[in-house]
């Protein structure tokens, strides 16, 4: 899952699935024969593929914009569903004179195992097991643990100077590893713009003012100056 937050507060979130060469070949050789995406491209979203990339890996990209923060929440939602495994995905911004402040927050949660995929909330089970087959029984077919052959990641970029809880940083952003089956991840990412032109220009006011301030003492003791002066004058050099 790609998130991408731009300094208008506009953006998108992209879901990319990849499978390779073994994969497909499991699912019949063609994904785009059994994928089901009517009802994705009906709610705004964007396909993309299945492309095989120069990596041997074929790929699905969906992509869905979002204008502000709050339409963010919109997108995030659809692919939550009630108990999937991205979870409370948010994108916030705090603006003040001289920055604005974003977050991303988030949750993933593949500790379900298989269980964790399906429309709405865990996949049912089938003869008492999820997908058909117990997790056993899918690894010994597969040759290898679910924990491997499934990897998970979550990147996040945001405006400004970006910092992050995850273990991997990217141009303007952070990159979460997950592992699938593993315990929950909680992500958070900041990004804080300064804004220098109302830094400088206060800095300057600021200098301005205290310019003022000391050509006003100035002049009020020379005046105070003058008047003692004029005070402590000999009366007879008053009468010249």
């Amino acid at each position: 899952v790609n998130v991408l937050v731009s300094e208008d507060g506009s953006g998108s979130v992209e879901v990319v699935v990849g499978l390779d060469e073994d994969a497909v070949e499991r699912i019949g050789g063609a994904l785009e024969a059994v994928m089901e995406v009517d009802d994705l491209l009906a709610s705004g979203w964007r396909l993309d593929g299945p492309d095989l990339d120069p990596d041997g890996y074929t790929r699905v990209r969906l992509s869905h914009p979002f204008g502000t923060p709050e339409e963010a929440a919109e997108v995030f939602a659809e692919i939550a569903a009630e108990d999937g495994p991205f979870q409370d995905f948010a994108v916030t911004r705090e603006t003040s004179l001289a920055e604005t402040r974003w977050a991303f927050t988030g949750r993933v949660d593949f500790s379900g195992g298989p269980e964790s995929f399906g429309d709405e909330g865990p996949a049912p089970a089938l003869h008492g097991e999820p997908l058909g087959q117990s997790v056993e029984e899918i690894e010994e077919q597969l040759g290898d643990s679910l924990r491997r052959l499934i990897q998970v990641r979550v990147r996040a970029r945001l405006p400004g100077e970006v910092t992050s809880n995850a273990t991997t940083r990217a141009d303007n952003g952070a990159v979460w590893q997950v592992g699938f089956g593993e315990e929950p991840v909680d992500l958070r990412a900041e990004g804080t713009e300064r804004r220098t032109s109302v830094l400088v220009l206060g800095g300057v006011g600021a200098l301005a003012l205290v310019a003022l301030v000391v050509l006003l003492l100035v002049r009020l003791a020379r005046r105070v100056t003058s008047s003692d002066d004029a005070d402590g004058a000999s009366p007879a050099h008053a009468a010249r």
